[in-house]
C-alpha cells in the first residue's frame, strides 16, 4: 500500500466516493476475468474434438512405429538406441530412476520400520512423521549397496520407453505452413 504525504481524500463524502470507485473497479475486474474465462472455455471447447482426434492419431501412429522398432530393433538400432531422420529423432530411452519397495507385499510403512532399525537408515527418513525420503535415497543410489537396499526393503528401478520427437526445425517449418 502506498502512503503519500499529501492526502487526496479530504472529507467523509470524498472517502465514500472513493470507496464506491474501488468497489466498482473490483466488480468490473471480476466481470472482465469471468468474460475472459468464458471465452477461453469456448475456444477450448471449439478445438477439443480436433485436438482429441489428433492425440488419438498420434498415439496410434507412435504405437505402430514402436512395435515395428521393437520387432526390428537389432537391425534398426545396432550402434545407437535412437535413429535420426530429416523430421525426427526416435528410439528407446530410460525413464528417470525411481525408488520402489523391494516387493509388492512390502509396504512403505515396512520400509520406514526397517530404516528406523538400521544405523544409517535415519538419514533417509523425512520428519516429523517418518516416511521415506525418496529424493535422498535416489541421490545416494550409487552409494547404497545391494545389501543395504535389501536391508531397507527398497530397489531402484528404471524402465525403457519408446520416444519420437520432432526436430525443432520441423516444428518451426510446420508452424509457418499452418500460420
Amino acid at each position: 500500500m502506498k502512503t503519500e504525504t499529501m492526502l487526496t481524500i479530504t472529507s467523509i463524502e470524498a472517502l465514500d466516493a472513493r470507496v464506491a470507485d474501488v468497489v466498482r473497479f473490483k466488480i468490473n475486474h471480476t466481470q472482465a476475468v469471468a468474460a475472459k474465462e468464458a471465452e477461453t472455455a469456448a475456444v477450448e471447447k471449439r478445438h477439443q474434438a480436433r485436438i482429441a482426434k489428433l492425440l488419438e492419431e498420434i498415439a496410434a501412429g507412435e504405437d505402430e512405429i514402436a512395435r515395428y522398432c521393437l520387432a526390428h530393433r537389432a537391425e534398426l538400432f545396432d550402434e545407437k538406441k535412437s535413429r535420426e531422420t530429416t523430421l525426427a529423432v526416435f528410439g528407446f530411452e530410460f525413464t528417470p530412476p525411481r525408488v520402489e519397495t523391494a516387493s509388492r507385499r512390502l509396504k512403505w510403512a515396512d520400509v520406514v520400520t526397517r530404516l528406523l532399525r538400521l544405523p544409517w537408515g535415519k538419514a533417509y527418513l523425512n520428519r516429523p512423521e517418518p516416511k521415506p525420503d525418496k529424493n535422498a535415497l535416489l541421490a545416494d543410489r550409487e552409494k547404497l549397496t545391494m545389501e543395504q537396499q535389501t536391508a531397507a526393503g527398497i530397489q531402484f528401478c528404471q524402465d525403457e520407453q519408446f520416444f519420437l520427437r520432432p526436430k525443432p526445425e520441423t516444428a518451426a517449418e510446420s508452424s509457418e505452413v499452418t500460420a
